[in-house]
């Protein structure tokens, strides 16, 4: 049932910012269809774009992007 809110999914991820430094973050997807909500402290969607499916944030806890350390140097013959 769409019109009845439900939390979203929040995992962590860790992926490479400007290919030297490795970063974890915390995106939050639509509990129904796994898309990637647009989310954020200052912006909060009430529905879902992909299925329409209406999200409370109420409970989410935001958090900054955690940098876990800088990617060595490799050579592209190694």
């Amino acid at each position: 049932m769409k019109f009845i809110a439900r939390k979203p999914v929040v995992r962590t991820e860790v992926y490479r910012k400007y290919g030297f430094t490795y970063v974890e973050h915390k995106p939050c997807y639509c509990p129904r269809c796994n898309h990637v909500l647009n989310a954020g402290p200052n912006f909060q969607p009430k529905y879902c774009s992909e299925c329409g499916q209406k999200i409370d944030f109420s409970e989410v806890k935001w958090e900054e992007e955690k940098i876990l350390e800088h990617a060595g140097r490799r050579l592209a013959n190694e």
